[in-house]
Parts: structure tokens; sequence; C-alpha cells
């Protein structure tokens, strides 16, 4: 399980990895993302609970439940090209997730969000573990914001247990799993490796968690 002293660092990397301003919308114009907010940017064209999480922000916000339906149809879908909403309609839906009505309701979400998270690093955890191998703190860095972009992190559980992955390096020995290992790893991914430059990025991210890491 997750050391309670490490959550502060896990939830800055996630943070600074995703970059958006929590109470605003943001796009982060992939193939399969639609609209996102909140630290964790929640993705209403993945996640039932973000799509949910707006509906509850706009109605709080005192917006109409048919101009409810027609806003949360538009952002649901995948958006390569950006924000599809008028500049009144991003401003009002900015206003309503910046309000004192809709922001404990995205604080809620992350917390859900964060809670899924931590599953997938306790279950990475216990994979490692199974073979009397622990997982460096800094590891655990790259491990989480990683899960907050993929999903529930199947392959790098196979990974951490022992199984040779196709394309991936040697699966790490005992005693312990380094960063650099972790980033080894991630660097194999199809993601990194069909965007190399966002690497440094995500890199960036772990080193300012990595500043909160207890001595």
């Amino acid at each position: 399980m997750v050391a309670r002293e490490f959550l502060p660092a896990i939830r800055k990397t996630i943070e600074v990895n995703e970059g958006g301003k929590p109470y605003a919308l943001g796009f982060a114009k992939k193939a399969n993302s639609g609209a996102s907010f909140g630290v964790m940017q929640g993705d209403m064209h993945v996640q039932p609970d973000a799509r949910d999480t707006m509906r509850k922000v706009l109605a709080a916000g005192g917006v109409a439940q048919a101009a409810i339906d027609r806003l949360v149809t538009v952002l649901t879908p995948a958006l390569p090209d950006g924000n599809p909403l008028s500049d009144e309609d991003t401003a009002l839906v900015n206003r309503a997730l910046a309000a004192a009505t809709g922001r404990p309701l995205v604080d809620a979400m992350d917390e859900r969000i964060m809670a899924g998270i931590l599953k997938g690093v306790d279950g990475c955890i216990a994979a490692a573990s199974a073979r009397n191998v622990a997982i460096a703190p800094l590891a655990l860095l790259y491990i989480a914001p990683w899960i907050n972009m993929t999903g529930a992190p199947t392959t790098l559980r196979k990974w951490l247990g022992g199984t040779m992955v196709d394309g991936f390096p040697q699966p790490p020995a005992p005693p312990i799993v380094s960063g650099d290992q972790l980033a080894a790893y991630l660097q194999a991914s199809k993601y990194f490796r069909d965007n190399p430059k966002n690497f440094k990025h995500f890199t960036e991210s772990v080193n300012a968690g990595a500043k909160l890491l207890p001595a």
C-alpha cells in the first residue's frame, strides 16, 4: 500500500504533468481526449464521473437543464481540434467550475480519481512484492501519473511481476525498482515512442513531485 507520506509528492507530480487549470476547461487535443477539468484533468470523453460531475457543476451554477444537456453532449466526444464551444458558452462553463458551488464538486471528483490511481499503484506494489522487489519512492512518481494518463496498469503489473513483455526492458530484479528503471519502461511504451518529446515534460513533473518526497 502507498505510504501516506508519499501522497503529496504523487499529487504534485500528477498536477504538474496534467498542467491544466483545475476550475476551467482544458483540451489535450489528443485522439481519445475530450474536455477535461480538475487537478487530475478528469476527461469527459473517457470518464463517466467527469461527465456526471460536469452536469452537477452546471446545475449547481443555475444553468438550465436544456443547456446542460447541450453542453455535455458537445464536450463529451473526442476533441482533437480543441474547444468546440463559443466564447459565451466557454465563459459560462468556466464560471460554473470556478464558482463556490462548483469547486467542491470538482475537488470531490479529483479525490475519486486519485483513489483509483492509488489503487492502481497498490496493485503495482503488490505485483513487485510477490517477488520480494520493493519500488523506490521516485519510481512511484513515474507510476502514478502514467496510470492517470492511460488507465489500469495491466502491462506494468505483469512487468513488475517478472514477466518479460515484448518491446520492454528486462523486468526489474530484487531488491528494488529504481526511478531510472521505471523511466526506461515508460520510454519503451507506444505512447512515448510515438511522442518522445512528451517524456521531457513527464520527467519534469516527476522532478517537481520529488521535491516533496520525505528526506
